[in-house]
């Protein structure tokens, strides 16, 4: 694997054992395979504004089940086709970490682990996050998922009685 060169003052605190997931004290890095055409995502600790845990599955499974229910109409033996690619879909889903920044940007965390696994890395990222912040003297980002519209002053209006 291809390493992330590290900005001046940052140190590793963690890494996963294939490393496609380190943690630094500015970062949280996922770095890609060497020959994918994606180069590294990385989020600064100090942006990082809400996690969310989230089932996904393959979207492939789900068209498929579609695709032969649909051909239910010409033959019944379909249907059995159909009932496997759905139950195939919802046996492959696994827990996929998506990490929010405050700009509102999203970052899918590669990883298949138990949620008490999880929990534990959302923890250890935001006590590095809070050391972080903590560092620069700032307060931790608000996430809001509508962007906030500018309301313009409307004139005074006389209402009659």
């Amino acid at each position: 694997m291809a390493t992330t060169k590290l900005q001046t003052g940052e140190q590793y605190l963690i890494q996963t054992v294939d490393k496609r997931i380190a943690l630094t004290t500015h970062r949280l890095i996922q770095q890609r395979h060497p020959l994918s055409l994606h180069s590294n995502k990385a989020v600064r600790l100090e942006d990082i504004a809400a996690w969310e845990v989230k089932p996904t599955g393959s979207q492939l499974y789900l068209g498929l089940g579609m695709l032969t229910a649909l051909l239910v109409y010409f033959n019944d033996s379909f249907f059995l086709l159909s009932g496997f690619f759905i139950a195939l879909y919802f046996m492959t889903r696994s827990q996929k970490v998506h990490v929010i920044t405050a700009q509102g940007h999203s970052m899918v965390l590669p990883l298949d682990v138990e949620e008490k696994h999880i929990n534990s890395l959302i923890e250890m990222v935001r006590q590095a996050q809070q050391n972080r912040l903590d560092k620069l003297g700032q307060q931790k980002p608000v996430y809001s998922k509508a962007k906030p519209a500018t309301v313009e002053a409307e004139p005074n209006t006389m209402v009659a009685a």
